[in-house]
C-alpha cells in the first residue's frame, strides 16, 4: 500500500526522486494506492510485463503482501529494502489481522532473502533478519525523509512543558510507559507537565482504549492528549516547535524517523535503548535502560529544566541530521546499485537545431 503522509510512503517517494536524479527512471507500483496519491504510482498488476533482466526491482518490505510473488517471478535484478518487520508477539491480542500479515512477512523474507541480489537495510540492526535468512549481498542505507514538509524551525517550548512522542498508537511503541512517566513526572520534577502522543490506531483500538484507561487510572486523563488519528504536515509541525522534550519509550524500532524530525526541531530526545535507536540517535540524544518511571521522570525533568543541557543535546542533533542528508543517502544508493550492474541508462545527446 503507497499510503499519504505515513513513513515508508514518503521514504518510496523520496528514494524515486533519488533515483530520477541520478539519471534513472524510475516507476512506484503499489496494490492499493491512496487517493491523494494517484498520480504518484501505478497499479502492481502492470509490473510483470514493465520489467527486463537489464532492471531493478526494489521491494519496500515491512508486512506480508501478496506483491512477494512478483518479486519472486522478476526477471529483473532483486532489491529488498527491508524496512523491519515488527514482531507479531506485540499484536497478539490487539490484533489478530496485523499478526497474519506480520507472520506472512517473516515467511516472506525467509524465501525472498536468499533470491536478492541485494538487501538493503534502514539500519544495521534491521539487517539481523535478513542475514539469518541467506541474504548475500547487504548494505545500510537509512531512509530518505523530507523534512522540509514539516518546517523545520527551533522549538519555543511551550508552558507548560509538552512531553512528545510521535509514532503509530501499537503496542511495540508502549505508549503507556510515557503515560506512566507523565504520571511520575507530574508527582515529582514537573507538575505541570504534559504529555502529547501524537500517531493514528488504524489497527489498533483496544490498546488506544487501554492507553486511555491507564491515564484515567493514574490520575493524569487531562494532562494526556491522544488524539489517535494521523495529523497533517502543519499539526504535527506545530507539535514539534512547542515540545520541550521528544520521548521514546520504544521496544522495537527498526529506525525511528521522528528521531530526525526532532534533532530538525531542535528538540531534545530522551529514549529507551533498544532496537535501532542507539544506532540512529548516534549519540546525539539521552539513552535510558531502565524501565523505572521515576528514572525516566528526573531524567526528563532535568532535560527540560537545564537550558545548557538542552543546548548541547539540540547542537548534536542537528550535527548527527548531517549523516541522514539526501545526498549522502543518493551517493550510497548509486553506489550500492553500481555493486550489482545496476546503472543509469546513458543521456541521448542534446541536438541543436538552427
Amino acid at each position: 500500500m503507497l499510503s499519504y503522509g505515513d513513513a515508508i510512503g514518503g521514504a518510496v517517494l523520496r528514494m524515486r526522486a533519488m533515483l530520477r536524479g541520478l539519471g534513472f527512471r524510475s516507476t512506484i507500483y503499489a496494490d492499493l494506492i491512496d487517493r491523494r496519491l494517484s498520480r504518484e504510482a501505478r497499479p502492481a498488476d502492470e509490473l510483470p510485463g514493465a520489467l527486463a533482466r537489464e532492471d531493478a526491482l526494489l521491494y519496500h518490505l515491512s508486512i506480508g503482501s501478496p506483491l512477494a510473488r512478483l518479486v519472486e517471478a522478476s526477471p529483473a535484478r532483486r532489491v529488498i529494502v527491508y524496512h523491519n518487520l515488527t514482531p507479531p508477539e506485540f499484536y497478539r491480542g490487539t490484533s489478530p489481522r496485523v499478526v497474519y500479515w506480520l507472520e506472512r512477512g517473516e515467511r516472506e523474507l525467509q524465501r525472498l532473502a536468499p533470491l536478492a541480489d541485494l538487501v538493503v537495510g534502514d539500519s544495521t540492526y534491521n539487517l539481523e533478519a535478513p542475514l539469518a535468512a541467506g541474504a548475500r549481498r547487504h548494505t545500510v542505507i537509512p531512509p530518505p525523509v523530507d523534512l522540509g514538509r514539516l518546517a523545520p524551525r527551533p522549538s519555543a517550548p511551550a508552558l507548560p512543558p509538552v512531553v512528545l512522542f510521535v509514532g503509530r498508537i501499537a503496542p511495540n511503541k508502549r505508549q503507556e510507559e510515557l503515560i506512566r512517566v507523565i504520571a511520575a513526572a507530574r508527582a515529582t520534577t514537573l507538575p505541570e507537565a504534559r504529555l502529547v502522543l501524537a500517531g493514528s490506531a488504524d489497527d489498533t483500538g483496544g490498546y488506544l482504549a487501554g492507553l486511555h484507561a491507564l491515564a484515567d487510572r493514574l490520575g493524569v486523563a487531562g494532562s494526556v492528549d491522544v488524539p489517535g488519528r494521523r495529523l497533517s504536515d502543519a499539526e504535527l509541525g506545530a507539535q514539534y516547535a512547542q515540545a520541550s522534550v521528544f520521548a521514546c519509550a520504544s521496544d522495537h524500532e527498526g529506525f525511528c524517523i521522528p528521531l530526525l524530525e526532532a534533532m530538525a526541531f531542535s528538540v531534545p530526545v530522551v529514549a529507551h535503548a533498544a532496537g535501532a535507536v542507539p544506532e540512529t540517535l548516534g549519540g546525539a540524544g539521552v539513552l535510558v535502560k531502565s524501565r523505572d518511571p521515576l528514572v525516566w521522570a528526573e531524567l526528563v525533568g532535568r532535560v527540560v529544566g537545564d537550558g545548557r543541557l538542552r543546548g548541547e543535546l539540540a547542537a548534536a542533533g542537528r550535527r548527527r541530521l548531517a549523516a541522514f542528508s539526501e545526498e549522502a543517502i543518493s551517493a550510497r544508493l548509486a553506489e550500492a546499485l553500481r555493486g550489482i550492474g545496476v546503472s543509469p541508462p546513458p543521456r541521448r545527446p542534446r541536438r541543436w537545431g538552427r
